[in-house]
């Protein structure tokens, strides 16, 4: 029997690795084990689509040849060194490093950026984190692909069939994928492997569901066929098992394809459970802050207003603006007369004292205090929950501007749930440089176009 590819993937990514990974990428272990365990899935399941591809089994036969001979399974610090947040010298091996993204961008696609997302908002870390722990995956899985092909003297064709070997527990992983991440299968290019494992019951398993029945009374055909079948060849014991195996799975194809043929029924959440506001609808501009332009700094400074306190019922006295977010925030959660608009485009105020280090996800020192006042009123207010929006100016590619505003809306996330506020309270998505509030070509612009918002999505 062959190796297991997942298993030994999953083995390599044990409690050393995850603690050296948090090390380099900045981020807890916890956050890292549970990105880990959605990204392994996502990995091999893009290189088992590739392979699929024309010229992919021997293009994942080279590299995974380059990965082993390199040495990377022994030595995990070469493919780190160029990713901790401290570091500047690039990794020795950041040459397979940038195959590893590129291959996981060409296979994922347009899925790219939300299979990134989706895992870094479950697992609690950092997009940019979670960019680094998929392009390290690639090349751990390439080396354990060319470690198994040496030991085996497999050629390219024995690779190909080897990796073949391993779609069934690749399938299953993937269809254990947290909800949400899910619909990344529809970008892998799996096909009809993709709609098996269950996940979806849409385009992505419609060949599945032509090939066999699109409807019940269609698969009930099928079903009286495979009787006449069975009658005309009753005589024939060997083909017996066979022939009850075809039946129990026609029978339970005819279950699932009168399930997926119905209605579903109306759920009501549980009143205790925070609404999550996931609907892909991008947010309209909130009104145009004022303030100046700072030249040194590079940043827009906002004018908050005269210093006023606010009292949270747990005894914590806020000092801040009486125009900062802080008393803007409180004062809709604290009004019994405002409501979380059903439109997701309103609602939307810019944090005033955030910001970020020049083209980094990086917190400027002054931001911290901004944040934790937010916790504290969402202490205060435990029913409430938001959502952080982060946004750029158009400078740069809009792709690598999205990858960073979502990189800088997580972190703001991130402090906010380190100050004691629980992950499900606190959503956060990246818009890139699309809904500027203010012109992008002028500095002045520019500064109130990098920002992060935030919107209240339960009261």
């Amino acid at each position: 029997m062959s190796q297991n590819l997942l298993e030994l993937v999953q083995n390599y990514f044990g409690g050393d690795t995850v603690r050296q990974t948090s090390t380099a990428l900045g981020e807890n272990e916890g956050g890292i084990g549970t990105a880990l365990r959605s990204i392994v899935p996502l990995v091999l399941g893009g290189l088992f689509a590739r392979s699929q591809q024309p010229g992919g089994t021997t293009e994942l036969f080279g590299l995974a040849q380059q990965a082993h001979s390199n040495g990377i399974l022994g030595n995990l610090s070469s493919l780190l060194g160029g990713m901790g947040v401290n570091s500047t010298a690039p990794a020795s091996d950041g040459g397979l490093l940038n195959k590893g993204a590129e291959l996981l961008r060409s296979v994922l696609g347009s899925n790219y950026t939300s299979a990134v997302e989706g895992v870094s908002q479950q697992a609690g870390v950092r997009t940019s984190t979670t960019s680094s722990l998929m392009a390290m995956a690639v090349p751990v899985v390439l080396g354990l692909l060319g470690k198994h092909s040496a030991e085996n003297n497999l050629d390219s064709n024995g690779f190909g069939s080897y990796l073949n070997d391993q779609k069934s527990s690749i399938m299953g992983a993937l269809g254990s994928l947290p909800s949400g991440l899910g619909s990344i299968l529809s970008g892998l290019g799996l096909g009809a492997a993709a709609s098996s494992v269950g996940n979806t019951a849409s385009a992505a398993a419609t060949g599945f569901g032509n090939a066999v029945s699109a409807t019940a009374d269609r698969t009930g055909d099928a079903v009286r066929n495979t009787a006449r079948e069975v009658e005309a060849t009753a005589s024939s014991p060997s083909r017996w098992p066979w022939i009850l195996l075809l039946l129990l799975g026609l029978a339970a194809l005819f279950y699932f394809m009168r399930g997926c043929n119905k209605e579903p029924e109306a759920t009501v959440p549980a009143a205790t459970e925070p609404m999550a506001d996931t609907t892909a609808i991008t947010p309209a501009a909130p009104a145009a802050p004022t303030g100046r332009y700072d030249e040194a700094s590079g940043n827009y400074i906002y004018e908050t207003g005269a210093n006023t306190d606010i009292n949270l019922s747990d005894g914590t006295v806020l000092n801040v603006g009486s125009s900062s977010i802080e008393a803007r925030l409180f004062n809709f959660l604290n009004d019994a007369n405002q409501t979380v608009s059903d439109d997701k485009t309103q609602g939307w105020m810019s944090l005033d004292r955030v910001y970020f280090n020049t083209a980094k996800s990086t917190l400027t020192a002054e931001s911290q205090a901004q944040l934790k006042n937010i916790a504290s009123i969402l202490k205060a207010f435990p029913n409430a929950a938001i959502k952080f929006g982060g946004y750029t100016d158009n400078v740069g590619k809009a792709d690598m501007n999205l990858t960073l505003s979502a990189d800088r809306a997580n972190v703001a996330r991130k402090a906010v749930m380190d100050a004691g506020i629980d992950a499900g309270r606190v959503a956060a998505e990246g818009y890139g440089q699309e809904h500027p509030i203010a012109t992008n070509d002028t500095p002045e612009g520019r500064a109130q176009n990098r920002r992060v918002d935030v919107r209240v999505t339960k009261k």
